[in-house]
Order: structure tokens, then sequence, then C-alpha cells
């Protein structure tokens, strides 16, 4: 059982109502399941009760931001996945091959242990476990990757332990369903948060050595971009680029002007004009990464930077 994990700012705001001005709370609470279902719903209740090593602590479900059940809620599903992990070393071909097909099902579920399993000294282990986490994808945020214990997030403090509940009442246009805690890996009560940051893009960044920004996304967020500023480089005469480039100099891998912004999501995908205004929908997950349409071998000679807001709006499940 995990323990209760509380920030320092929970006293500074212990006698502020959590949710005042720190969450803004959805209409409904969305849960998505272990299998991936997504459901839309109002809880039929009032706390969340959560057995910590120091008792019983009682939460206000006004107060929660979101909810996910660990894995050890379901004993079959750990003991299953620890059996296929330890089966990718067998010395039967046949049942490392179904280890890896039953884990592949597993996906995400299994994220932790392929992980761990990705460091084994056996070299075929190694090589299934990496090529079952490409399958699996990136898992950005914290929150994506299953935890072990359940786990209770405030705006202020987060509780790990053990959700009380069996089975979860949900009012849905559709009527009442119930569903099974070891079904459940998500339930988040908040609308999702914008992310903005502001980066700079300086000339010496080419499509050839973009820069990663740190800036995470997910597939369905919509990503938007404002760009400004010049570079210049040496071997185009000085000519000052703006975010959007210039069609004077012809094209950069015959698709892109010369001194155009560019991105890609993560660092081997397929790039993209972001010019001075971008605003489109993501298609995969990954990290994003910046660049300007020039010639590695002449960003030597290059100045000035262009200056990037980002904008993120998660994806409502």
């Amino acid at each position: 059982m995990g323990a209760l994990l509380i920030s320092f700012s929970c006293a500074v705001h212990a006698a502020t109502p959590a949710t005042s001005a720190v969450i803004k709370r959805a209409d409904a609470a969305h849960f998505t399941l272990r299998d991936g279902t997504q459901i839309v719903g109002k809880l039929e209740i009032k706390n969340v009760e959560v057995a910590t090593v120091y008792g019983i602590l009682t939460v206000p479900l006004d107060d929660v931001v979101r909810i996910r059940i660990g894995k050890k809620s379901d004993r079959e599903l750990k003991t299953k996945i620890d059996k296929f992990i330890a089966d990718l070393g067998s010395k039967d071909f046949a049942v490392r091959d179904t280890a890896t097909v039953e884990l592949a099902k597993l996906g995400r579920m299994a994220y932790t242990e392929l992980r761990k399993a990705s460091f084994s000294d056996d070299q075929e282990v190694k090589e299934r476990t990496n090529k079952l986490i490409d399958e699996i994808g990136v898992l950005d945020d914290e929150a994506d990757i299953p935890c072990e214990d359940d786990e209770v997030m405030t705006p202020t403090f987060t509780i790990v332990g053990v959700v009380k509940f069996e089975t979860l009442a949900i009012a849905t246009k559709f009527g009442p369903l119930k569903v099974v805690k070891k079904d459940l890996a998500v339930m988040s009560l908040a609308e999702p948060q914008k992310i903005s940051r502001t980066v700079s893009v300086p000339a010496r960044s080419t499509a050839g050595r973009m820069i990663a920004t740190g800036v995470r996304v997910k597939r369905g967020d919509r990503l938007v971009i404002n760009a400004s500023g010049t570079v210049s480089y040496r071997n185009y005469g000085g000519t000052q680029f703006t975010p959007e480039g210039s069609s004077n100099y012809g094209a950069w891998n015959e698709n892109f002007q010369i001194g155009s912004l560019l991105g890609r999501i993560n660092a081997g995908g397929p790039m993209f004009k972001v010019g001075e205004r971008y605003n489109d929908k993501i298609e995969t997950d990954g990290e994003l990464f910046l660049g300007i349409a020039t010639h590695d071998s002449g960003s030597t000679y290059g100045s000035g930077e262009f200056k990037v807001r980002i904008q993120i709006q998660p994806a409502t499940p």
C-alpha cells in the first residue's frame, strides 16, 4: 500500500476550498476503462474514501480532479503480466512468441513491466520488449502509465492507497450504468487544462538540427502556434526570413520554402510547415520539434531567431 503524498502548498491552501480557483469542474465525469471504452456521466456519490497507511481518508468529490485505479485492484492482471514477462526469456520459441502476442494485447497495461524488462541482459528479451514498447507508443504524461496503487488527485495533493469501492454507479444519458472497479483505468472530473509555452528557435536550428521544445502532445489535441521574428544567413545574401520563408531561393527538401519554420512530432516524424500561424489537430502522440528550412552547412553563418508561442488544447475524451 502506498503512502500519503502532500505538497507544502497543501498547508498553505488548507483554509481555501480546493476547487475555488484552481480547477474548472467538468459538466460530467469522463471515465476511461482498461479496454479503452469511454463513458461520460455523473457519479452518484458525494465523497471518495481512500485507505492509506495513515488510515481512511475521506475526500469530497468536489475536490477531486482525477482518480486512477492501480493494477493491484486486478490481481489476475498483475499475475498474467508477470508470467508473460518471464516467458519472454523461455528457451521454447513458441512460449516466447505467445508471450509477445499476449503482451501486445495488454498494451499500456504492461508498460511499466516492459520498461523494466527492456534492460535485461538477455538480448532477445531486450529486443522483444523494445519492439512492444514502440508499438504501444509514447506515454508522455505520467498519468498515461498505469499505476500500481490507486491514486486520488486534488489540486494540491495526491493520495496514494486503495479507493474504497468495488463498483461505481454512473448516471448516463442512456440510463444508469454500473462499472466494476478493476475495469476502470481513469476517472476525470475536471476539464482539461490548456498548455502554453514560448520558445526561441535560433537560426542554427535547421531542419536537420531541430530543437526539442519539451512540449508533449497527444493524438486528438489541437496544436496552435504563432511565430514571429526574423533569421538571416550569409549564404543567402543576408536576406531576412520570416517564419513564412521565401520563395526567392527555391525549396528545401523540395517541399518547404527556404527560411520557413517547420515542425514535427517526435525526432523521426514527418515534417510540416508551421509558418507564422499553425492550427490543426495532432494525429500522433509525442514531443514537438521545431526547426528552420535551410541547409545545415549554412547555419554556421546564421543570425537571429524566431519567437514561437505554442498552445495545446487537450482533446476531450
